[in-house]
């Protein structure tokens, strides 16, 4: 299995302690592969994925969201940076294959 590229993916959460609420961000990689996208513990074969997109503001701190199309209905994640590298591989592995079409 050959990594083709990876994109940074963002968890937001609150905490609320005795005296305070905080909220916690942490990270994780999307990863594709030559035949699968993996998420943290989830992986969709490239059979299933029909695309994926992304909307971002310019801002640099502002959050964006990364929307991944599949058989089994939109999945979101928040997302700091653009992720044109895993959108162009993607489309690329795409147009080499005729099944992913």
């Amino acid at each position: 299995m050959t990594l083709l590229a990876v994109q940074r993916c963002i968890e937001v959460r609150q905490e609320i302690g005795w005296t305070e609420k905080r909220i916690v961000e942490t990270s994780f990689d999307m990863k594709l592969f030559e035949d699968q996208i993996t998420v943290k513990n989830d992986t969709f074969p490239l059979t299933s994925v029909f695309d994926i997109s992304f909307r971002k503001k310019p801002d640099k701190d502002a959050f964006g969201f990364l929307y991944l199309h599949t058989s089994q209905g939109v999945r979101t994640f928040y997302i700091k940076e653009e992720p044109k590298q895993l959108v162009q591989a993607y489309q690329q592995l795409k147009a080499e294959r005729p099944e992913l079409r």
